[in-house]
């Protein structure tokens, strides 16, 4: 057992199994579930216990008493929004984890949220600004973040801009396409290296709950970040409409305020410019 205690991670995709191996480096023990048979023995060899678990309609979620043993759970998966039943299985996922809380020994819960519960209202959002969301997964989330703060833990939901890092090539998105509505609004945007940092803020930090942004503190326009990103990778440059029609900046207020935390990427820019190099 790590000296630090035990952290459980639902789902150890591109943000879990990096988190969960930086929990490991800094004396955490991780448990941690995935949908795949293959990343089974990939996760054993980073030092992981991994659990195979899917919440589908028709397969049976495993007994996972010993999944919910632990201090700190994250939940780390998002809806599935290129399925389906994504949203479904997602729901699915939220009342099973509802369930087992109470018989559980977990005191804190993060669950990785979405900017996307303010919806776009052409204003500046903080922690404090009331969820108004537009879209079937920002209500899905807003919702989610209601259900577990009715839960006898101290629940912490950490809402992300949008996710950027290794093997999320942003340039790939509007490449060489014209006439790209809404290009002089803000991008808000936040990179993977920061996320893993935040969440290391919140696990160290007693009695603290509630609802954290995590977004870079500039915001380029869409113009730019993604003009940029498409010549660092070869990309054909898009052409944007220089507009600025729906859109929202979204302030990591309590980050700055609360935990002191100083972003390694303050800028979508710095990333495109020295990130993607290293």
């Amino acid at each position: 057992m790590g000296s630090k205690g035990v952290i459980s991670l639902l789902g150890c995709g591109w943000l879990g199994f990096p988190l969960a191996k930086s929990l490991i480096s800094n004396g955490f023990s991780v448990m941690a579930t995935t949908t795949t048979f293959s990343k089974l023995k990939i996760m054993e060899n980073a030092g992981i216990d991994p659990y195979l678990v899917q919440f589908l309609d028709d397969v049976q979620v495993p007994e996972l008493k010993n999944f919910f043993n632990a201090e700190i759970l994250i939940i780390t998966i998002p809806p599935g929004r290129r399925d389906p039943n994504g949203f479904d299985n997602y729901r699915k996922m939220v009342r099973f984890v509802g369930d087992q809380l109470p018989d559980s020994r977990v005191s804190k819960l993060i669950l990785i949220s979405s900017t996307s519960v303010y919806g776009d209202i052409n204003d500046i959002v903080d922690e404090f600004t009331e969820a108004n969301p537009d879209t079937e997964s920002g209500k899905l989330m807003a919702d989610t973040e209601t259900y577990f703060g009715k839960q006898n833990v101290d629940m912490i939901s950490l809402r992300l801009g949008g996710l950027v890092g290794p093997g999320r090539p942003p340039g790939r998105f509007f490449a060489g396409r014209t006439g790209v509505p809404n290009g002089l609004a803000p991008v808000n945007l936040i990179h993977l290296k920061d996320v893993i940092g935040i969440i290391h803020s919140l696990i160290n930090l007693k009695n603290i709950s509630g609802i954290f942004n995590g977004c870079a503190p500039f915001h380029p326009t869409r113009r730019e970040f993604y003009t940029l990103a498409a010549k660092s990778e070869g990309l054909e440059i898009p052409h944007f409409v220089p507009e600025k029609t729906v859109w929202k900046i979204v302030s990591s207020k309590r980050l700055v305020d609360e935990l002191n935390y100083h972003f390694e990427f303050p800028s979508p820019l710095d990333w495109i410019d020295t990130g993607r190099k290293k």
